[in-house]
């Protein structure tokens, strides 16, 4: 009976240890920051997902990769309801990921860079325009996410449909 009691207060001591450790704010990795000119350029022939997360709000790379990807989850699904009868959108083919990388805003507040580029275009809706389709996943997106579409020179050279 001594065992068991003694068992159970350490399980109770340990999980209030963990607790506290899960509780625990980290600090934003600010040692480690980079400029933004240190960020590599973007592909102009491909869409990009530019996501800003900030400091304050994810507390480590991983957190802000997942809160952008469920944001962008949310936004696209939005989209599809909206415009698309309920069908699900199919964006591009992921070419490149840069990040998340611990940086400053232009206004010098501390944030997670991340951005996700894609082949252009978004498929699985035949009711909307791709430019209606952005639109309406840049209007469901947070403010800290930005879509930079292709550049208009390869949809005027016929290089993007």
């Amino acid at each position: 009976m001594k065992t068991r009691k003694l068992a159970c207060i350490a399980l109770i001591v340990s999980c209030s240890c963990l607790h506290g450790c899960a509780s625990t704010r980290l600090p934003f990795p600010t040692r480690d920051m980079i400029t933004t000119s240190e960020i590599p350029p973007a592909d102009p022939a491909l869409d990009h997902y530019v996501a800003w997360i900030p400091g304050d709000v994810a507390e480590t790379a991983t957190v802000a990769r997942a809160m952008t990807h469920i944001s962008l989850g949310r936004a696209r699904d939005e989209a599809g309801r909206e415009l698309c009868e309920g069908d699900r959108l199919i964006p591009g083919e992921v070419a490149s990921v840069i990040g998340p990388i611990p940086t400053a805003a232009p206004d010098g507040t501390p944030v997670w860079y991340y951005r996700i580029s894609q082949q252009p275009g978004v498929r699985g809706c035949s009711t909307a325009t791709e430019s209606q389709l952005f639109q309406a996943v840049q209007n469901n997106l947070p403010p800290w996410i930005s879509i930079e579409r292709a550049g208009a020179a390869y949809h005027a050279l016929g290089l993007l449909q």
